[in-house]
């Protein structure tokens, strides 16, 4: 093999890696729903995420809030799934622009 053809094989198979590995990081909306539901949706209801006085700013703070209470209240999710409740919420109730690894495409306007 040529080494023309060889590094033509090795520049689309890191390509192709990378295409893999974003999708995989990609956070599952449908799973943060259902996560959610399981764990959160027996007490929070839509106006606790509308009250301006307890609404996040942007997603980063958005995510830090299920992170902690996720710590607090022992959910046992991994770091993937509350990734998924945040695109989750986020998709349902905030619209904030969304880190590209987590939300490959811009997220809907709101209900």
């Amino acid at each position: 093999m040529s080494e023309k053809k060889l590094g033509a094989m090795l520049l689309a198979t890191a390509c192709a890696t990378l295409l893999v590995a974003g999708a995989v990081s990609a956070a599952d909306p449908a799973r943060g729903r259902a996560l959610y539901e399981a764990r959160c949706g027996g007490c929070h209801n839509d106006s606790v995420h509308n009250d301006n006085s307890r609404k996040a700013r942007n997603f980063e703070e958005a995510h830090a809030r299920i992170a902690s209470f996720s710590a607090q209240l022992k959910t046992g999710w991994s770091g993937a799934q509350v990734d998924d409740v945040a695109v989750y919420l986020n998709e349902r109730y905030y619209s904030f622009p969304c880190p590209a690894k987590l939300c490959p495409k811009p997220a809907p306007a709101k209900r």
